[in-house]
C-alpha cells in the first residue's frame, strides 16, 4: 500500500505543479505582444491582469506542501483547461464572462484551500 500512496503524492504533485504553471504563465502573458494566429487559445488579457494577484496566490499554494482539497483541484483543472472559461477569452476584444469572474474563481480556490466557504460580496456560495 505505500508503493501505492507515494506514487498517488508524486502524480498529485506533479499535477500541481503544472496548473500552478499554467496559471504563472497566464500572468506573464499579459505582458507580452499579443501574438495572432496558432492553435492555442488567447487568454482573456484584462481578466487576467485584474486577478493576477490572485492567481498568483492560487499558484503559489499549489506548489505549497500542504494538502489541497480535491474540490480546490477540480476548480484550478477547470479554470486551467477549458479553453471557454473565464481565462480565456473567444475574443481578442471581449470577454464572454462578467468582470470579476476569474478573481471570483481565484477566491474560491483560495477560499477552499483555507477550509472557508467561498462567499461573494452579495453572500451567496460561489460556484465553479
Amino acid at each position: 500500500m505505500q508503493v501505492v500512496d507515494r506514487l498517488a503524492r508524486r502524480h498529485e504533485r506533479r499535477v500541481r505543479a503544472v496548473l500552478a504553471e499554467a496559471l504563472e504563465r497566464a500572468v506573464a502573458e499579459v505582458d507580452r505582444p499579443l501574438r495572432r494566429g496558432g492553435a492555442a487559445v488567447a487568454i482573456d488579457r484584462s481578466a487576467v491582469a485584474e486577478a493576477a494577484p490572485l492567481l498568483l496566490e492560487v499558484a503559489g499554494r499549489l506548489r505549497d506542501a500542504r494538502p489541497v482539497p480535491r474540490e480546490a483541484l477540480r476548480l484550478s483543472r477547470s479554470l486551467t483547461g477549458d479553453g471557454a472559461g473565464p481565462l480565456y477569452a473567444a475574443s481578442a476584444h471581449r470577454s464572454e464572462y462578467p468582470p470579476g469572474t476569474l478573481s471570483r474563481y481565484a477566491r474560491a480556490i483560495l477560499a477552499i484551500c483555507d477550509h472557508r466557504v467561498p462567499l461573494t460580496a452579495s453572500g451567496r456560495l460561489v460556484r465553479g
